[in-house]
């Protein structure tokens, strides 16, 4: 087969071979992949890495409400505020209080179905609505009140996880140190007495 005849048949594969379908082009305007003639969504961004919710987030939350209510927005106007700046967990829970308010449940009675982090704030706007004092100053001593007992609560653990990872590192070390200090030391000796004899 001569090198004419080979070319030939190149030529001849390359133009009956069937043709590539391309993936139309996406109308303007509409993002996302097209692939053949499916148009394929485009994955949804990912979202925003939130933080953890604490109590220090509670604490931040009596904060603003205590500012909320200085400037002299009633209760449940400055739990809604105050609900529309917090974290998903916190807002929902301030947005129970709020409901419940308006919906004419005691004070008191309004804040017991929250969680026991939310218990120094119902207990310092009760007292400053049973003294008829502003609550404002209760409030930021509910919120310190709560960011120390979270510092002991965090030296707590620090003090248990010391405790916790020394005692695998004893365990790993003083055998290792037994077989490396105690071990020869005991030979010798035995040989030394058990030669003597």
């Amino acid at each position: 087969m001569t090198a004419m005849s080979i070319g030939l048949l190149l030529l001849l594969a390359v133009l009956c071979w069937p043709p590539r379908r391309c993936a139309p082009a996406a109308p303007p305007g509409l993002g996302g992949l097209w692939q053949d003639t499916a148009f394929v969504a485009s994955p949804p961004a990912p979202m925003p890495h939130r933080p953890p919710e604490t109590s220090l987030s509670v604490a931040t939350a009596i904060d603003l409400l205590a500012l909320a209510l200085t400037s002299g927005s009633p209760l449940t106007n400055a739990l809604s505020a105050v609900a529309d700046q917090s974290a998903p967990v916190v807002a929902s829970q301030l947005r129970q209080v709020t409901a419940a308010l308006q919906w004419g449940v005691d004070e008191a009675k309004a804040w017991q179905g929250l969680p026991a982090v939310w218990r120094p704030a119902a207990d310092a706007l009760a007292l400053a609505a049973r003294v008829g004092m502003p609550a404002a100053g209760q409030l930021r001593e509910a919120a310190a009140t709560i960011r120390r007992d979270e510092r002991q609560a965090l030296q707590e653990r620090t003090a248990r996880l010391g405790v916790l990872i020394v005692l695998p590192l004893g365990g790993c070390f003083l055998p290792a140190f037994a077989a490396l200090t105690v071990l020869p030391v005991v030979a010798v000796i035995a040989r030394s007495v058990l030669g003597g004899t």
